[in-house]
């Protein structure tokens, strides 16, 4: 292993690397190769700016042909340190450090082949396995720390025949960063290769990494994206229980994968499937007393068995809890859903917020209040025009409208979910502020976006729901949510106790402005009497259109002014009299609706013409502005009659949908006329 002084230059001829030094006459057998140039990476895809030194000690009477590559480099200094330091001949050297460095790399499989023969465009395993090694090497590193890893890996392993620990720890966040790279790599090469005039194939690179690191590559693959499961749905009764699933393979899969996908070679490893629970955020979402309880679950995995425990529930509404099943690569395979029904003898007592659960509400039902407050604003400017100018895509006031909506809809929804993962107890009482908010919004702008469950841009790949397909799922959340609220006078502006608990009155105004929508004015008349008959809500004897929490305020919530305190309107009794006037007309009782008229005209000081019954409930609306004025308009063909549009002038009837949001979610489209 000394060097002789002979030495010997040659190109390389062509793109497939062939070099050729002719006949040489040589003392000894043993020879150090070394190639130097540009290299192309094949983990970018891309060819360097720089050029690499890579090495070779091979016995030429063994061999005619000759490769250098990366698996000769790494154990080019290891044979030279077996051999002069442990006495070893050549042969058992070279033999020694293949296994040993294969090994290291987990590819013992693939040791016999000497280094020097494996070829990266060969198609076997052996060019597998020099892919792989490669890769490790390139990885997501610039060219100059690809030359200073190359030299680490090649001095630890030339004393020791492995590597150190914390290599091996950088070695295994290296392969993180692969797992999501091998079908790039793949291709890469094979696109290389193309592009010079040669047609190669790569197999699958899978194989060639230690992913469950047991010591040998590629024995945890099945090759499968899923794996079979006895069951993946277990129903849990509120008592608990114990639950064994089978994983119908003979592979070995994991609820925390040992190998998993990063972004880059310096992060650490990440486990796959780990979350943020919401429960931490809210850890008072109810008062003092009322802990928030999960579903208490166990779970182990041993072969091919999963066992599962369920201790007894200690929550009121039935519970769902999801968990993933990986590989060894870290890729969801399956995901197992444990469903328990939650114990009706819990305490269902009113349940009022806690400090946490509080400040989410208010400012979910602060949004809300400013969302409501445009609308009413824009539909006030708009109908009170001469000319009717219509509303343009980019104007602040629908934007802010619009994303207040769903601000309050998204807060909302995280507040429903956390609640739904402990006592469940403000379902319902959500739901209808979730109907109200999406009933206003098809007042204004007619088929939206129904989001009921937000995430990470769920909104930007969500189109419109058409507005009475909205309706219909609308009437069946309140038609649902209506047996668990409660009878009583709404106070909604007292605390945000009372503001959540709305009571059956506003749920019935809601369902009865929804069948209006839908033509189905017998069912509108009979929730709005209810209202009526309850006698919790009353005409005020003023001729004032501005809300205030008196006795016409169904649901109203508050702002502080400089001023003083302001009500925003949600709903409003004045909207109830008016549309149960227009239900009785529609549902032929024409002197009832008179009656009803006469009283508004009365309370209001207001002396109109009655000729026209649906145009003297127009004419109050349009005195008193009151809410939903646009849609009233919308459903009874008054947009010519009585606002004086044009018929080209209709499409108006509906708001514009945000500029912003069109260039934002691709799958929504823009009302007619815009």
């Amino acid at each position: 292993m000394t060097p002789t002084g002979a030495s010997y230059t040659t190109t390389i001829e062509n793109n497939t690397g062939d070099f050729n030094y002719g006949s040489l006459k040589m003392n000894s057998p043993y020879a150090k190769l070394t190639a130097d140039g540009y290299f192309f990476n094949e983990v970018d895809g891309e060819l360097s700016t720089s050029t690499i030194k890579l090495n070779a000690i091979v016995d030429l009477s063994d061999n005619s042909t000759i490769n250098v590559n990366i698996v000769t480099h790494l154990k080019s200094q290891r044979i030279v340190y077996l051999v002069t330091s442990k006495g070893m001949s050549f042969a058992d050297a070279n033999k020694q450090a293949q296994k040993e460095l294969m090994t290291a790399f987990a590819l013992q499989d693939y040791a016999t082949k000497d280094a020097s023969q494996y070829s990266i465009i060969a198609g076997d395993d052996a060019a597998g396995a020099l892919i792989a090694i490669s890769s490790y090497v390139l990885s997501d590193r610039s060219e100059a720390e690809i030359v200073e890893f190359l030299s680490k890996l090649t001095n630890e392993f030339s004393s020791t025949g492995t590597f150190t620990d914390s290599t091996k720890e950088q070695l295994k966040k290296t392969k993180n960063y692969l797992n999501g790279k091998l079908e790039d790599i793949n291709q890469n090469i094979v696109n290389r290769y193309k592009e010079l005039g040669y047609n190669v194939s790569v197999k699958d690179l899978a194989y060639y990494f230690d992913w469950d690191n047991d010591g040998i590559a590629g024995n945890e693959i099945d090759g499968n994206s899923t794996v079979e499961l006895s069951q993946s749905q277990i129903t849990v009764p509120m008592e608990g229980g114990d639950y064994t699933i089978t994983v119908k393979s003979d592979k070995q899969y994991y609820f925390e994968a040992p190998s998993t996908t990063t972004d880059g070679d310096s992060f650490e490893s990440i486990t796959p499937g780990g979350s943020v629970n919401e429960d931490t955020y809210f850890s008072s979402l109810y008062e003092n007393g009322y802990v928030i309880k999960n579903m208490e679950y166990s779970k182990e995995i041993e072969g091919n068995t999963i066992k599962v425990h369920v201790a007894p529930a200690q929550f009121k509404a039935q519970k769902s809890v999801s968990f993933p099943l990986f590989n060894a690569r870290g890729k969801q395979v399956a995901e197992i859903t444990i469903t328990q029904d939650g114990n009706p003898n819990m305490k269902s007592d009113r349940v009022n917020l806690g400090n946490d659960g509080a400040n989410a509400v208010s400012y979910a039902f602060s949004c809300f209040r400013d969302a409501m407050a445009k609308v009413y604003q824009l539909e006030g400017n708009y109908s009170l025009q001469t000319n009717h100018t219509p509303f343009r895509a980019d104007d602040s006031g629908i934007s802010n409208a619009w994303q207040m909506f769903y601000k309050s809809l998204n807060l909302m929804s995280t507040i429903k979910r956390v609640d739904a993962n402990a006592l469940g107890y403000y379902q319902e009482y959500l739901n209808t502020y979730f109907a109200l908010a999406y009933y206003a919004m098809t007042a204004y702008w007619g088929g939206v976006p129904y989001i009921t469950e937000f995430g990470v841009d769920v909104a930007q790949n969500i189109a419109r729901t058409s507005e009475q397909e909205l309706l219909t799922q609308l009437a069946v959340s309140l038609k649902e949510a209506m047996p668990s609220l409660d009878e009583k006078k709404n106070e909604s502006l007292s605390n945000v106790n009372d503001a959540l608990f709305v009571s059956k009155d506003v749920a019935r105004v809601v369902l009865a402005y929804v069948y209006m929508n839908q033509k189905n004015y017998s069912e509108a008349q009979s929730l709005l009497e209810k209202v009526v008959n309850n006698g919790y809500y009353s005409l005020e004897n003023t001729t004032l259109s501005k809300y205030a929490n008196n006795s016409e305020c169904i649901l109203g919530l508050a702002v502080q002014t400089r001023s003083g305190e302001s009500v925003h309107p949600c709903l409003d009794y004045k909207d109830v009299i008016l549309s149960l006037a227009e239900c009785y007309y529609y549902n032929n009782n024409t002197s009832k609706a008179k009656q009803e008229i006469d009283e508004y005209c009365s309370k209001k000081s207001l002396n109109i013409d009655k000729t026209d019954i649906i145009k003297a409930i127009a004419t109050l609306r349009y005195k008193t502005q009151t809410p939903f004025f646009l849609s009233f308009i919308r459903r009874n063909n008054l947009g010519g009659s009585f606002l004086g549009l044009a018929d080209a002038q209709l499409y108006q009837l509906l708001w514009p949908l945000p500029s912003s949001d069109l260039n934002y979610n691709p799958q929504l489209t823009q009302n007619p006329g815009y």
